[in-house]
């Protein structure tokens, strides 16, 4: 096998892609960073949400270009021709012709965005979900080095010394700031399925201009927020505007700061609501007892009346009783002049059928008792 030296590859490669008509004349958008000269020529690199690319503007293309628009963080359409370096193995684009991106481009992809997700249903109420109004733990999903962040914890701390933060520390503009969010998104979601419980999910940032808002109004950054398992807050710092993430979020906060205020319970305000709670509750009880005990006495008052009322029927029933007997007791009889009458076995004779002429029979009365003989018998009857 012949091997080939690394210039030959490196020739090879330049001379394809100076062939290749479709890397002449390239319309490329991007944003300006680096910005450096050297010598009459200038160099740049333009990037977007997911690549950088490296560009000169030679000196016999310069002085057809707007210099205004050769700033650092300006969005701009770039007409390029490839530059391969053969002896540095490397290529880059020359810039001949520069153009500044209008708001109305970034308002276009904008409104196409919001357009699709609507249609899908994306903004729709019934897919919003209440936020949990006692969470153990926060989510926060953007920049550990920014202002952000430092908000966050500090508004949470402030209101809840029970909740725990768990910081994803984000990319939020510029290179790979969509992929960073939805990654962190996404992870988020896996160690809250896993058993590490997440209650609600801070996705945001502070501050910015309309570029440096773009991640958040990336369509695949909406899709992650729409479809996590936790609850979302959208706290894209930028009160007069609506990011993308924003219409797809449970929850929208104008601020990170709203963000974190919203996402909390204020343990003070709780511990004297639950004090005040304890002392209405207290009062109620006692006045429910004081009712009750009220309630008792009554009720030992009415019985104790009406069982007092009972005794003095039966005491008076007692007593008339006791009249009635002692009126129709024998002696009572007796001393009426009536007497008993008894056979000689001691058997009351109760009419005149028991009656034998001849037969002795005791007559009791009052006083005593005396035997006396049947001579004759007549019977009211006629018998």
């Amino acid at each position: 096998m012949k091997a080939v030296s690394v210039k030959q590859v490196n020739e090879y490669i330049a001379r394809r892609l100076k062939d290749d008509m479709n890397l002449h004349n390239i319309p490329v958008i991007g944003e300006i960073s680096g910005l450096s000269k050297s010598g009459s020529h200038v160099y740049l690199s333009l990037k977007d949400n997911e690549s950088i690319i490296k560009c000169a503007i030679w000196a016999s293309n310069l002085t057809r270009i707007d210099k205004e628009l050769l700033k650092n963080g300006t969005k701009v359409i770039c007409v390029c021709d490839i530059s391969p370096y053969p002896k540095g193995g490397s290529y880059s684009l020359s810039i001949r012709h520069i153009e500044e991106v209008g708001i109305g481009d970034y308002a276009k992809e904008y409104e196409r965005i919001r357009k699709l997700l609507m249609e899908e249903g994306l903004f729709d109420q019934s897919h919003k979900r209440p936020l949990n109004p006692f969470p153990e733990r926060i989510g926060v999903v953007t920049s550990d080095t920014g202002a952000a962040v430092e908000d966050i914890k500090k508004i949470i701390t402030s209101k809840n010394n029970y909740v725990d933060i768990l910081i994803f520390p984000t990319l939020v503009q510029g290179i790979g700031a969509c992929k960073s969010i939805i990654d962190n998104i996404e992870l988020a979601n896996r160690l809250h399925n896993s058993g590490l419980r997440i209650d609600t999910l801070i996705v945001g940032r502070g501050g910015g201009s309309k570029e440096d808002l773009i991640a958040f109004n990336d369509e695949g950054v909406a899709r992650a927020v729409f479809a996590s398992d936790i609850p979302v807050i959208s706290a894209v710092g930028h009160e007069s505007d609506v990011a993308i993430t924003d219409f797809v979020a449970d929850v929208r906060a104008e601020t990170p700061t709203a963000a974190a205020d919203m996402a909390v319970p204020d343990t003070a305000l709780l511990a004297e609501q639950i004090e005040s709670m304890r002392d209405v509750l207290s009062s109620s009880i006692e006045i429910k007892l004081d009712n009750s005990r009220k309630e008792i006495r009554d009720a030992v008052r009415l019985m104790l009346s009406g069982i007092q009322s009972k005794i003095n029927e039966v005491r008076l029933a007692v007593e008339q009783a006791a009249v009635t007997i002692s009126e129709n007791s024998p002696e009572r009889i007796m001393e009426k002049g009536y007497g008993a009458v008894t056979d000689s076995d001691g058997l009351l004779i109760r009419s005149i059928d028991s009656i034998q002429v001849g037969n002795e029979y005791s007559i009791i009365v009052k006083g005593g008792r005396f035997t006396a003989r049947a001579t004759e018998k007549e019977c009211y009857d006629g018998r």
